[in-house]
This record gives C-alpha cells, sequence and structure tokens, in this order.
C-alpha cells in the first residue's frame, strides 16, 4: 500500500507539473508559477522547476531572480544545455556580454549542433564588435542548416557591418528565398537598397515587410525614409508616428522597476508646465501625484542622478504614460520655407570645403519663426522616453521627434547646400533636453557622413556664454573601429589616449540660439560644460540631423 501511493503521488506530481507547462506555453505564467512553487515545497531540488521558474522571472525582467534560479537548477543539472541557453538569455538582456558569451559557449560544449546557441553567441560577438567571431557562428548556422533563413540573414548583417555591402544582400535575398516572410531580412534589404538610392524597390521591401509584421517598428521607420527620399513628406510622418507608436509598447501601458531622478524631474516640471497653459492634463490624477511624490523623493540624488526605484502602486500609477505618447504639439512645415533666406549658400559652401577639419558654424541659421515652432514643439510634446546617466533626455525620428516642420527643415538643409550634402540623404534624427546642471553628451563620433547640429533655448536660459555648446576635435574616428564599440563609456579612455597620442587640438564652440554646427560626423566631438538657467523652459535643446554613411573599412561614403 506504502509502494501504491507513492506511485500515487508521484504521478500526481507528473500531472501538476504537465498541467504547469501547458499553462506556461499558453502564456498563463500566473498559474503555472502556482503549480511551480507546489511542486518545490516538496521537491526543492527539482531542476526543471527551478529552470522553468527562471524562465518566468525572465520574462518579466526580474533578471537577478532568474539568474538565481537557474543557477540552482545547473547546480542539480550541470549537464543541461537548456539551462545554460536561458542563462545566455539572462545576461544578454543585461549587456552582460562576457557572462552571456560563456553562458552560450557552455551550452555549445553540451550540444555542439545548438543552433539557436549559435546564433545569440553570435549576436552578442556582435555586440563586443568582435565582427570575424560572430561571423563564423552565423556561418556555423547555415552550414548546419542550409535551409536556416534567419542564420542567412545574420550572415548579412555582420558583411554588412564588415563593409561587404554586396555580400550582405546576397544574404540577405538568399534568406527571403528561402522564406519570403522573413520581415527582418526584408528590412534590412530595404535599408542597403536605400543606401544605394534604389529608392522604389526599398518602398516595396518596407511595405512587405509590414503586412507580414505589422508591429515591426523599424520596418515603419525605413518606410518613413524612404517616402521622405521620395519627395513624399507626409507618408513620411505617418510612417515616422507608426514607429513611434510601435516603439513605445505598441501604445500598451507599461511598468518601470525605476526610473532616473532627470526623467522623473523633467516629466513632472512638463506635465506642470503644459497644465499651466491648458495644453494637456492627465486624465488621470494618480499619474501627477505619483510624479510629484517620486520628485520629491529624487531631489536630494538629483546631482547623482540615480535610479528611483518603483514601488507597484507608483509603478501602476505611472504605467498607462511612461512610455505612450500623449500629446504631440502641433508644428506644420511653414510655407515661406524654414531656413533662413539670409544665409549665403555659396560662401556656407566655400568656408565648409575650405575648412580643415570640415567644420562650418552658422549663425541666424533658421527662421525666427521656425526656431519658436520648434521649441515650442519640444517643449508640450510628451515624446521624450530616453533617459540617460548623465542627466539627458532623447527623442528620436522613428521614436517621436517627428514633425512636419522636423522634416521641412532636414530637407531644405539637403537641397540648400548641395556642395556640403552632395547626394546624402537624412538617415537619423533626434533632439536632446539637458538637466540644467548637468554635462551634456561625452566624447563621440557619428555613424554618418555629415552631421548638423543646431540650437533652440533661448540664449538668456545661458549663464556662460563662453561655453554651453560643443567642442569638436580636428580627429577622426579610425575606420576600423566600432561604431556601437567607440560610442560607449567603456572606451572613453581609449578615445582620449587616442587623441593625445594623435596630437589632436580641440575648437571651442560656444553655445548660441539658432547656431547650427555642420561638421565630418567622423570627427570627434563632445558636448561642452553647460550652466543653464534650472527651470524648464530654460532647458538646453539641440537637435541633430545625420546624412549619408560613414566610410568604413572596405566601404565608402
Amino acid at each position: 500500500m506504502a509502494g501504491s501511493s507513492r506511485s500515487s503521488h508521484t504521478a500526481g506530481m507528473k500531472l501538476l507539473f504537465d498541467e504547469a507547462v501547458a499553462h506556461h506555453r499558453a502564456g498563463r505564467l500566473d498559474q503555472a508559477e502556482r503549480c511551480y512553487r507546489h511542486i518545490l515545497a516538496e521537491h526543492p531540488a527539482h531542476a526543471d522547476v527551478l529552470h522553468l521558474l527562471g524562465v518566468i522571472a525572465y520574462r518579466r525582467s526580474h533578471y537577478d531572480r532568474a539568474l538565481d534560479l537557474i543557477a540552482q537548477a545547473i547546480q542539480h543539472r550541470p549537464a543541461n544545455p537548456l539551462f545554460f541557453y536561458n542563462r545566455g538569455l539572462v545576461h544578454q538582456a543585461l549587456r552582460q556580454w562576457d557572462e552571456a558569451e560563456r553562458a552560450y559557449r557552455h551550452a555549445l560544449s553540451l550540444k555542439s549542433d545548438d543552433i539557436d546557441a549559435l546564433g545569440n553567441l553570435g549576436n552578442v560577438l556582435r555586440e563586443r564588435g568582435d565582427l570575424d567571431a560572430a561571423r563564423a557562428a552565423y556561418e556555423r548556422v547555415v552550414t548546419l542548416n542550409p535551409d536556416h533563413a534567419e542564420g542567412h540573414n545574420n550572415v548579412g548583417v555582420v558583411l554588412k557591418d564588415q563593409g561587404k555591402p554586396e555580400e550582405a544582400q546576397a544574404a540577405w535575398r538568399r534568406a527571403l528565398a528561402l522564406n519570403s516572410d522573413n520581415a527582418e531580412a526584408r528590412y534590412n534589404l530595404g535599408m542597403a537598397l536605400l543606401e544605394g538610392e534604389h529608392v522604389d524597390e526599398a518602398i516595396e521591401h518596407f511595405q512587405t515587410a509590414v503586412s507580414v509584421k505589422p508591429h515591426y517598428a523599424k520596418a515603419h521607420h525605413g518606410l518613413g525614409l524612404a517616402r521622405l527620399w521620395n519627395g513624399d513628406a507626409g507618408g513620411a510622418l505617418r510612417a515616422f508616428r507608426a514607429s513611434a507608436h510601435l516603439t513605445h509598447n505598441h501604445g500598451r501601458p507599461v511598468r518601470a522597476a525605476s526610473l532616473h531622478a532627470s526623467r522623473i524631474r523633467h516629466d513632472a516640471e512638463q506635465l506642470r508646465y503644459l497644465a499651466d497653459r491648458a495644453v494637456f492634463r492627465h486624465a488621470d490624477s494618480r499619474y501627477e501625484d505619483t510624479l510629484r511624490a517620486l520628485q520629491r523623493k529624487a531631489a536630494p540624488a538629483a546631482e547623482a542622478n540615480p535610479r528611483i526605484p518603483l514601488n507597484p502602486e507608483e509603478a501602476q500609477a505611472l504605467a498607462p504614460s511612461l512610455s505612450r505618447i500623449l500629446h504631440y504639439a502641433d508644428n506644420p512645415a511653414l510655407p515661406q520655407g524654414a531656413l533662413n533666406p539670409a544665409l549665403d549658400r555659396e560662401e556656407c559652401e566655400r568656408r565648409y570645403q575650405a575648412s580643415r577639419p570640415a567644420v562650418l558654424v552658422v549663425d541666424a541659421f533658421l527662421r525666427p519663426e521656425a526656431v519658436a515652432a520648434l521649441r515650442r514643439f519640444c517643449r508640450e510634446s510628451t515624446i521624450w522616453k530616453k533617459d540617460y546617466d548623465d542627466g539627458y533626455i532623447g527623442a528620436f525620428l522613428g521614436e517621436g521627434f517627428s514633425s512636419p516642420l522636423v522634416l521641412q527643415v532636414a530637407e531644405e538643409l539637403r537641397t540648400t547646400f548641395p556642395g556640403i550634402f552632395h547626394r546624402h540623404r537624412l538617415l537619423h534624427a533626434w533632439a536632446f533636453k539637458q538637466d540644467s546642471t548637468r554635462r551634456p553628451l561625452k566624447i563621440h563620433a557619428d555613424a554618418a557622413a555629415v552631421n548638423v547640429n543646431f540650437w533652440i533655448t533661448d540664449d538668456a536660459a545661458n549663464l556662460d556664454p563662453t561655453r554651453g555648446g560643443l567642442v569638436v576635435w580636428d580627429q577622426e574616428a579610425p575606420e576600423d573601429w566600432d561604431f556601437a564599440a567607440y560610442n560607449s563609456t567603456a572606451f572613453q579612455p581609449r578615445i582620449r589616449e587616442f587623441l593625445k597620442r594623435s596630437g589632436a587640438e580641440a575648437k571651442r564652440i560656444p553655445y548660441r540660439e539658432n547656431r547650427a554646427v555642420i561638421f565630418n560626423s567622423d570627427l570627434f566631438h563632445e558636448s561642452d560644460t553647460c550652466a543653464f538657467r534650472d527651470d524648464y523652459e530654460s532647458r538646453r535643446i539641440n537637435i541633430t540631423f545625420l546624412y549619408g554613411r560613414r566610410r568604413s573599412a572596405g566601404g565608402s561614403r
């Protein structure tokens, strides 16, 4: 009888485990977790349950908990490659590249033909800038499975990074021959065709990608660029706005575990600014009350700009607005044009072409009414969703920083100054707002041919007219340096050592309202120290447009 009872109990546990797995596969994570925990209460060393609880924690972005649970599973069953694979996923989500690589390599040591582990190992190696090793991992995938469309797509991505556009396009076409519904390969091929000025064919690929994968924000963004290049500003704006809606969690509320103090302060100040002017008021008063309470909590540590943890009630109150764009200020194109008609086009082109390095400063850049309209758009639109450790907040072309006037300025620039922009078209645009007492962007270079940076905050806000602008070095980033690497914080010492060794000299360009700096994007540059008045309307706002691709090893502009 005792043996029968044990057998019955074991069968019951198996049924409960099967029920948990069924809930898990169906996305009913709460029910799955309850079943798993019931099993774990009786069998605390159940490796599969520990592992799957770790997977649920990963799905919920509770990464530390996920790592702990998966580590316990590995302790009880150290030869399971899936456990190491999922450990790699968690480290990858945390951008812990070394740990992720080790986890994937361990998984592969246990199962050498694990295509998923190989593909993710390639992704990690590419993020670290080890393109040769990444390519080897992706090519191993397609060697194991020649019909693996995503593997061919990834080979194409790394070939493009290596400056081999023709080979990259061949890889993407192979991926599409295997799976015509591979939206990522269509987007990648579309971008390559766009950069090669095959605009109509690029549009076809972007449209197909959107039809196959309607929530694919990057495809909408690519379609926006292609339509802009085709002269369809209205279609471009619709595509960029669709991209923004999808980028911000498909327009659904999200919950964050923490926010930078600078983000809390900005959002609280903007909400008050909009309410005071009767421009917009959030329908739920809990949102405003929570932001103000968090602002008070963050105030003592504002200078260090830490991440402020949110309790469940605070996260719930902020969720409906945290990532969604609730308000776009009207920002129409100007019938008379946006650039200052008094600019001497030929003189500007002559100065740019004669300068070594190529740096041109243009004052009175836009019509005054264009500056005022852009300033209003930036102050009133709730598009500022990306916050950074250094206290600045960003809005990007396909993530909210798009309006008829923004697109008008971008297009007028390249058509007004063909001697500067040549055939280069707009590829990226963004705006940053700076916390008034913190230093903006660190030293970096941009992956483009021509950079246009201009400022729109009133001069009266700048407390030091000799500073607050841009510092540009007369030294380009080496062609073989990886863009992602030399724009990382960890790369800062290497950049400064390179500039010192090469004898580079810096040109300081002070801040001025409606001043533009047009320069070779390969040149290292950084925002100067700034001291602006400490109120919402005085925040330093800079706008950046990037045109064309930077040259790379084996590639061309």
